[in-house]
């Protein structure tokens, strides 16, 4: 409620109520005149005094309402400003208390005894980190000392085992005959197939299976299996496996400025294979029978397999057109 509203107050009557005369018993005409005037002239002055009565009550109210709106007006200009003022003293005050609750969460500075506690602590630690590390380092040397010694045993006990084996001839005799440590393959006939170019330009050796026995030298005399065909078309013209006969075969020949025993193709192309091995061996028709009558003709692809060297031995192996 407003201070007009509190300080608007009724309007007292003040108009006077005349006093009632005592009856005279017996009143004179002059008198009544007089008493009439009088009584005339009293209601006109209370009445005055009650309008002006009214009137100055009225203009107080009024004063009264104009300041209580301009108390109003006053209140409510003053409580514009005042709200940002209670915000900044508000935030202020939670700065204050917050930087007040990080002073107090602040440790305490750590005395000598405390530092040379926490020294000795992370000391320990290092020590018992190291002594973890050193057994760690000592299992695993152990476990590979031991795994060491396991291959080595398997390793050397086996190559040494395959060493009194390798290369060497068995106590039973078969077809064909492999020497200790040969390719099982080399116990079947190989597949056979003619060559994917239109012709051979220049000779050509494929390792198919590669021997771990000693290499052919100029000179030598190997024992072969082979099967022979035409390189264009892949027909077989000769096999040792269909006789189940090897054949030994001097090559190097012509190196050692001697006659060839075999066709060019053969006493240049096997020198420096490894027995046991089986190799593709694709001869040009020059190093071939050179389309002589009554020789396959073209070029030529045999499959061969080095099975041992034994000793020089002129006889044997493929020949030679025109020779002995």
């Amino acid at each position: 409620m407003s201070d007009r509203g509190r300080n608007r107050r009724p309007a007292r009557s003040t108009k006077a109520t005349p006093p009632q005369a005592a009856e005279p018993a017996e009143p004179d005409a002059s008198t009544e005149a007089e008493e009439s005037a009088s009584v005339i002239t009293d209601t006109t002055a209370a009445e005055q005094t009650a309008s002006e009565q009214t009137d100055s009550d009225e203009t107080a109210a009024d004063a009264t309402d104009a300041d209580g709106d301009a108390g109003d007006d006053a209140d409510a200009g003053d409580d514009a400003p005042e709200e940002p003022e209670e915000s900044e003293k508000s935030e202020k005050t939670d700065k204050s208390d917050k930087s007040a609750k990080s002073k107090s969460k602040a440790p305490a500075p750590l005395t000598k005894a405390d530092k040379r506690a926490a020294a000795r602590v992370a000391a320990a630690k290092t020590a018992r980190r190291r002594r973890t590390g050193q057994a760690i380092a000592g299992t695993l040397i152990v476990l590979l000392a031991i795994g060491g010694a396991f291959a080595g045993v398997w390793y050397f006990g086996n190559r040494a085992e395959e060493q009194k084996t390798l290369c060497k001839k068995p106590n039973e005799s078969s077809y064909p005959p492999l020497l200790g440590g040969f390719d099982k393959r080399l116990a079947k006939e190989p597949t056979t197939e003619a060559g994917k170019e239109p012709s051979v330009g220049v000779r050509h050796v494929d390792v198919l299976i590669q021997g771990k026995c000693k290499a052919v030298k100029p000179g030598d005399t190997i024992v072969v299996n082979y099967v022979g065909l035409t390189y264009k078309d892949g027909k077989v013209f000769d096999s040792s496996w269909e006789h189940k006969q090897t054949f030994p075969v001097q090559v190097g020949m012509a190196e050692q400025n001697q006659q060839p025993q075999v066709i060019e193709g053969w006493d240049r192309g096997l020198v420096g294979l490894k027995v046991g091995s089986r190799v593709i061996l694709d001869i040009p028709v020059k190093e071939a029978y050179n389309n002589a009558q009554g020789y396959p003709q073209g070029d030529l692809r045999f499959y061969v397999d080095i099975l041992d060297i034994q000793a020089p031995d002129a006889s044997g192996g493929l020949t030679v057109p025109g020779g002995n």
